[in-house]
């Protein structure tokens, strides 16, 4: 596995991850990764509400959050 082209087009194997994932070239986007890197979600640079509705999911409120001990 290489990668070291995790942010770029394969252009040995004519498969364009841009095009794969429908990602504007010039926009770019946000990647959520969980801690074993699978992607959980893609979403454009500009979308707070769907990005806060993600982590709503799977975040306490910060009036919730326990404090270590």
């Amino acid at each position: 596995v290489d990668y070291e082209k995790v942010y770029c087009a394969d252009l040995m194997t004519s498969q364009d991850i841009f095009d794969m994932r429908g990602v504007d070239r010039d926009r770019g986007c946000v990647v959520i990764l969980r801690p074993d890197q699978y992607v959980a979600h893609i979403l454009p640079l500009d979308a707070h509400a769907e990005l806060a509705a993600f982590f709503a999911g799977v975040l306490l409120p910060g009036d919730q959050a326990r404090t270590p001990a």
